[in-house]
Formats: C-alpha cells, structure tokens, sequence
C-alpha cells in the first residue's frame, strides 16, 4: 500500500516531521511518501493562507493520481480536502477529521489545543462542518506560530500541556487534540503526562487510509466528490486541466 502524505505548506523541515511521524504510525508494508506544495505560504494560520495552500494541494494530488493508494491531508484545517476527494477515488483523510472520529470512540468529549488564537475561528467552523459540535468540550489555543513549534520545542510542550490540563479540569475534555500537523512528535509525551488520550491527526489519518484500503472502500462518486465538470481552465496547472477534459468514469482509475 502506497499513501502519499500532504504537507500543505512549503516548510520542508515540517514536512520531514510530518513524514516521521506518518512512517512511525504505518503498519509493516505501508509505504509512507510525505511532500509539500512547490508554492504557497510557509505556514498556514488564517483563511487566506488556507485558499492559497489549497490550490497547490489540488495540483499535487492531480499530478499524482493513480500512483497511490490514499491521501492523507497534513494540515489541521484539512485544507482542499473535498476537492481532493474529487480528483481521485482512492480516500483521501485530513488529518482533523481523522482525529475528531478517532476521539470520539474514546472520549465523550474533547478539546483541541492549538497554536495562535487567529487559528480558532478556523477550527470552530471545522468542527461545525464535521458535525462535532456535541463532542468538542474546548478549543483552546496557545501563543505559538506554527513555525515556532519546533523553535523550542520544550517551550511549546510546557504551553500545550497547560492549556491541555485546563480543558480537562475546566471544560470537561476526556481527550486532547493536537491542532496542528507540526505538534504530532509529542503526542505520547503529553499523553503520558496528561494520562488522557492525545491524538496527532497525521498518525490518525494514517490508519484512517490504512483500514479503509484494507476494507476495499473507495471514494463514493455519486453526488458531492464527481469529478469537477468539463470546462476550459485559464493559466492553470496541466495537471488540474487534464483532469478537467477527462472522462468522468476514467477519474482515479
């Protein structure tokens, strides 16, 4: 089995992260491959950021269709995911979703702790898209960048696990979430500090594709992931072209 792992930013030193923590969650036999966009933004922590690391992500998953078994989208915002779905039929898991599903057969409720408060809006209007406003106990966020993460990463364990004691003492939380992909190689730090569960999307995300390829379940191409209708595109990718002229029933064989 091939997944091939998303970086939406164009940081490569999380991307490398990212990669380790992807290949460390895979079973024996899973190929983990972790990439990032040739362009767009360092970071993602706004709306803006997030339209312009989509269209680079729609382009990689475009160029690389039928050369994997899965996406798995490595951003917690869980940018492009539904276009994504509609460029391939093989599945394709964002790394927020994955953690909200997984936490909810642990947990009666959870909070996500994230970075910078700017990402909350953001990650409120997720979980509402997901349906998971019964499950979501918090959202509390530290001062972090996302790029500071790894800056000092004691520092950023030492932020994360105070806002993670206080969603489970004052909101109710049972398990925690880390809100961003750069915050996956201290999951099991905080869990055994914390003793609740503490899920790193990408790790979720990761056994998400796993399974359901395991499973032999694909995209459904019924309704909301058909492939994009036939129509000109101007000065865009070739590879987003293609798949725009191409046969709907030939989409992702």
């Amino acid at each position: 089995m091939r997944i091939l792992v998303i970086n939406p930013n164009t940081t490569q030193a999380m991307t490398d992260e990212i990669g380790k923590v992807a290949k460390a969650a895979a079973a024996p036999g899973t190929e983990i491959e972790c990439v990032s966009p040739e362009a767009g933004p360092r970071s993602i922590e706004g709306f803006t950021d997030e339209v312009l690391a989509s269209y680079h992500t729609v382009d990689l998953v475009g160029r690389s269709n039928g050369s994997y078994d899965g996406y798995v989208i490595a951003c917690y915002g869980d940018p492009a995911l539904a276009a994504c779905r509609e460029m391939t039929n093989v599945p394709v898991v964002g790394i927020a979703e994955a953690s909200f599903h997984m936490a909810s057969l642990v947990a009666h409720k959870w909070s996500i702790v994230t970075v910078l408060p700017r990402v909350k809006p953001l990650l409120e209007e997720l979980v509402a898209r997901n349906g998971m406003e019964p499950k979501c106990a918090s959202i509390r966020c530290t001062p972090l960048t996302v790029l500071e993460i790894e800056a000092d990463i004691e520092r950023t364990k030492r932020m994360m696990l105070d806002e993670a004691r206080s969603a489970i003492e004052d909101d109710g939380a049972e398990a925690i979430l880390l809100g961003c992909a750069g915050l996956g190689p201290i999951d099991k730090t905080m869990q055994e500090a914390l003793g609740v569960p503490v899920l790193d999307g990408t790790a979720c995300a990761v056994k998400l594709v796993e399974g359901l390829n395991q499973y032999g379940i694909t995209t459904a191409k019924v309704a909301a992931y058909l492939p994009p209708e036939p129509k000109e595109l101007v000065a865009c990718p070739v590879s987003l072209a293609d798949v725009y002229e191409r046969d709907r029933a030939t989409v992702g064989a």
